[in-house]
């Protein structure tokens, strides 16, 4: 039995916490030790951990600096807590956790960051020569996608020392369709109308305004058509202000954070992602999952995801009209998408199952343990 410490950041609910919740329920499972250290904020997350027997620590943090009272708990935690292995998730746990963690001693550290972008482009130089210098003190780096890991080692971090294993999402459950039903009512689509959905924070990562200028465009000539998005952030008042300026009120809903927003998907038609840059997409593998036909941006992680014309379509980031091309196609050719959907369940089954990313994590926890 392995002891492990999961450590992450996000300042919501979204694709990290998904990571790391089903990373610490399937190693449980498996039978092994697991504590989560989360932020604060993000409390309410640990009721998906409740009765899994994973311990959950929630602690003070913010994006780049932990109170000192934080950093005095982690290290207590880590020198207390007899852990064969720290896990650190998340660029910005990544930075100070792998510091905190290698001044105690703590080894050996594995890191994912899930995704290697930064808002604020003009400071990627600097952000890849952290990467590199914490790279000194880091024994495996798991990139989510293969973009992302030749990306790393453009940056000098020794390839030897980044693997890449994909995200996962579970493939065996049956979708509660009694909730997308539920949900299209309370929106007031018709059966006969369509519905286009897009599940992530509204972020400028996600660029929910490209949504929403491809709705107008796609509303113009399928008028009928609904379209909604799942998610919270802060650019929900710019996504409201730009959502009453196209008169699209009745067409483009906003549902904010849902639990359930994979069995929500099965009430879509198509499921959409306008990202700027991603690591391995949850909300397209979920919809994947619950063979969803998909439209994503043409970016690292989502260009390993999608197979463009088999299991939906990339389009270049920042292009409503060629988003909106193809979601009419989709629309116009339902036959064309059902197949799709099914081609995208498959490729969900044979690569990017969540026993399949335990397995492969777990299998790296052994090696790196064992000197290899």
């Amino acid at each position: 039995m392995l002891r492990v410490l999961l450590l992450y950041y996000e300042p919501a609910p979204a694709g990290q916490t998904t990571h790391v919740v089903s990373l610490a329920r399937g190693l449980v499972q498996l039978g092994h030790h697991v504590a989560v250290v989360l932020p604060q904020e993000l409390r309410g997350s640990a009721t998906a951990l409740q009765g899994s027997g994973v311990v959950v620590i929630p602690v003070r943090m913010t994006k780049i600096l932990w109170p000192a009272a934080s950093i005095r708990d982690v290290v207590r935690l880590i020198r207390t807590g007899r852990f064969d292995l720290v896990h650190i998730h998340s660029q910005e746990a990544g930075l100070l956790g792998r510091c905190v963690a290698s001044a105690i001693g703590a080894r050996p550290i594995v890191y994912t960051p899930q995704v290697i972008e930064i808002r604020r482009t003009a400071w990627q130089p600097v952000y890849a020569r952290l990467e590199w210098l914490l790279s000194l003190v880091t024994d495996r780096i798991i990139a989510v996608n293969d973009g992302d890991r030749r990306r790393m080692e453009g940056w000098r971090i020794p390839s030897h020392k980044i693997v890449t294993i994909p995200n996962g999402v579970p493939i065996d459950c049956q979708p509660d369709v009694s909730l997308a039903e539920s949900m299209r009512a309370s929106l007031g689509i018709r059966r006969d109308q369509a519905l286009v959905m897009q599940v992530g924070r509204l972020s400028p990562q996600k660029d929910p305004l490209a949504f929403v200028e491809g709705a107008r465009r796609v509303v113009a000539s399928r008028p009928g058509v609904h379209f909604a998005l799942v998610g919270e952030g802060p650019l929900h008042g710019a996504v409201v202000s730009r959502i009453r300026e196209l008169g699209l009120t009745g067409q483009v809903h906003l549902m904010g954070w849902q639990d359930s927003a994979r069995d929500l998907m099965v009430g879509a038609q198509v499921v959409t992602l306008t990202s700027r840059w991603e690591g391995t997409p949850y909300a397209l593998l979920e919809a994947m999952a619950r063979s969803r036909t998909v439209v994503a941006t043409a970016v690292n992680g989502c260009r390993e995801v999608v197979e463009d014309g088999q299991n939906g379509f990339l389009v270049a980031a920042g292009d409503p009209d060629a988003w909106a091309d193809r979601v009419v196609w989709l629309l116009d050719h339902p036959d064309s998408a059902a197949e799709m959907g099914r081609t995208g369940r498959r490729i969900v089954e044979a690569r990017y199952s969540v026993d399949r990313m335990v397995h492969r994590t777990l299998d790296l926890y052994q090696r790196v343990l064992n000197g290899l």
